[in-house]
């Protein structure tokens, strides 16, 4: 393939898409080539799915003739998941290290088994950021990766659809001011994406065209590739109210199931747009736009905008795109809409883009690091080459060659010895900065670590016999804020501890039980422990007597009693504390 083509691809559940773009003179896009593969069956069969795209891969990769090409490609939203979260405004040395803190809350899975990447948004001098994070499976790219390889292609990474159908959104709707919403319905998830000025958010639920035909085929009973061809070929939205329905029953039957599915989908767009509203701080959204293969369903376009009461169009991603003449821009022309992805990925090919994070597989990675090393590995090779023919040379002149080469040896080792302590030097520095970004590190999780204590040990309270007095973090058994008057605390002055356990106080309060709420309450904080799952507290194999007192009551001339409790806390849940 020339060097100034482009070459895109779209890899979703149901359908392989590829194209081909050129660079035009003044810096656009021109689509030269369009090709599409569809499958047959459920998209949550993975066995029959991964078979069918990989075939459908290889058939579009000779078709395009692009055999051998270097490529990047957009995978759906199904296996990725998308986060948004605010920081506070840092600067480049400590952005990394946060966000990866971050991340490993965000994410639900071990960090080390997933592939992230992230992007900042927002203005130079905002008080915060906002940080968009993407995160999938690495087994799970590695395994679309691979098709891509096995398909004759050369892989260079992957991006996801929303962060594609965003960029070329604002490539072709660029003079809208508006807050506008993109609605993409796939086969198996629906993305919603609002771009508001340099504004934008991402929601994706998993509703998408494979619910509506599973909905009719439960209705008829029958199976999910006939339900979902009956879909395509006589399946339109029905348009409730005064209308007639259809003279066929069969066919106004699959129509109202249609609008059944689709309304529990209008549920889910109009709580997207009130979370926009209220927890983004977003405008509500002055115009709707449809793209996927499932709003090609007649009469969908009249359902979103009888609903959402907003102008509603089908998304047009070649807007400011040259299409070619020929069978391409027929199929652009009826359904164009679907495409998107494509446009949005040549674009971030082609050049700069508003959204761009890369997954990038193991595979690719260490290409590219060995790609990176190449020039000098070639510089070492000429070194060596070059080094041979000088000791040939330093040979022949013999003593007194040698006896010049030993002393400019001596003058470049003092060179050496100087630079060598000046690098010294600068890693000391490099050490003292490292540990004055571990504050920031630790300010991050104390925002949320004490309202975890809170909310564990509130949790647990299961009545109001039972009311908790004092709560006082230990290091060593020690306060690690003690009396002011006292010598006894783990931070005197400045310094800094490891929260390693917390002194809870309380008091119980007269009831049939007596004492015996507080050793229910104690059993409550042991439960998690017990069970083989991981508590808040280091409780396995703990009794009460080891860690606590408790008044038992006796005397019954009181209103309530005091216990007292020390509980433990698992490395996992330990943090540092400077006074």
């Amino acid at each position: 393939m020339a060097d100034d083509r482009i070459l895109s691809l779209s890899l979703g559940s149901q359908q392989v898409t590829g194209a081909v773009f050129s660079k035009t003179a003044g810096g656009g896009l021109r689509l030269e080539k369009l090709e599409r593969r569809d499958f047959v069956g459920d998209p949550s069969e993975d066995g029959l799915r991964n078979a069918q795209s990989s075939q459908a891969l290889k058939e579009l990769v000779n078709s395009l003739k692009v055999k051998g090409a270097k490529s990047r490609y957009v995978i759906s939203s199904f296996p990725v998941l998308v986060k948004f979260a605010s920081l506070p405004a840092l600067d480049g040395a400590r952005v990394d290290q946060i966000v990866e803190f971050e991340a490993q809350q965000q994410v639900p899975y071990p960090i080390n088994e997933v592939v992230w990447s992230y992007q900042l948004m927002g203005e130079p001098g905002d008080v915060e950021v906002e940080v968009a994070l993407a995160a999938i499976k690495s087994e799970e790219l590695t395994e679309i990766d691979n098709q891509v390889v096995a398909a004759g292609l050369k892989s260079n990474g992957a991006e996801f659809s929303p962060a594609a159908l965003y960029n070329a959104l604002r490539f072709n709707y660029s003079d809208v001011e508006e807050a506008t919403l993109l609605i993409d319905i796939g086969a198996r998830t629906t993305d919603m994406i609002f771009m508001e000025g340099g504004k934008l958010f991402i929601r994706t639920v998993k509703i998408g065209g494979a619910d509506i035909s599973r909905a009719i085929a439960k209705e008829f009973g029958t199976d999910f590739g006939s339900a979902d061809h009956r879909k395509v070929m006589d399946g339109f939205v029905a348009l409730g109210g005064p209308y007639a329905d259809h003279d066929d029953p069969e066919i106004a039957a699959i129509s109202k199931v249609v609008r059944n599915s689709l309304t529990r989908l209008h549920s889910e767009v109009m709580r997207t747009i009130n979370f926009y509203r209220s927890q983004q701080g977003g405008g509500a959204p002055a115009f709707a736009l449809l793209s996927g293969a499932s709003v090609g369903l007649p009469f969908i376009r009249e359902f979103f905008a009888e609903k959402l009461n907003l102008p509603v169009d089908y998304f047009n991603p070649f807007r400011n795109v040259t299409v070619a003449k020929g069978a391409t821009a027929d199929l652009v022309a009826a359904q164009g809409h679907q495409f998107g992805d494509l446009v949005g990925s040549a674009l971030a090919q082609a050049g700069e883009v508003p959204m761009r994070i890369e997954l990038v597989p193991e595979s690719v990675k260490q290409n590219r690091e060995l790609e990176g090393r190449k020039p000098s590995l070639i510089l070492a090779l000429v070194a060596v080459a070059a080094l041979l023919g000088a000791m040939g040379f330093y040979f022949s002149k013999g003593a007194q060659v040698a006896s010049e080469k030993a002393s400019e040896v001596s003058s470049k080792d003092a060179d050496l010895t100087n630079y060598n302590n000046q690098i010294k030097e600068l890693q000391g520095e490099i050490a003292e900065l490292d540990g004055q970004q571990q504050p920031y590190v630790d300010a991050v999780r104390h925002r949320v670590y004490w309202v975890q204590v809170f909310n564990y040990l509130s949790s647990k309270l299961q009545n109001d016999l039972i009311h908790l007095t004092t709560i006082e973090p230990l290091s060593g058994g020690v306060p690690i804020i003690g009396d002011e008057k006292s010598d006894l605390a783990a931070v005197p002055g400045e310094g800094e501890s490891i929260i390693n356990a917390f002194e809870v106080k309380g008091l119980w309060r007269e009831n049939p039980r007596g004492s015996e709420v507080v050793y229910d309450f104690f059993k409550s904080l042991k439960g998690d422990a017990d069970s083989g799952t991981q508590g808040f507290f280091d409780l396995q194999e703990v009794d009460i007597s080891a860690v606590g007192t408790v008044d038992a009551g006796t005397n019954n001339d009181r209103f309530a009693y005091p216990f007292k409790m020390t509980l433990p806390l698992p490395e996992a849940n330990q943090v540092r504390f400077s006074k």
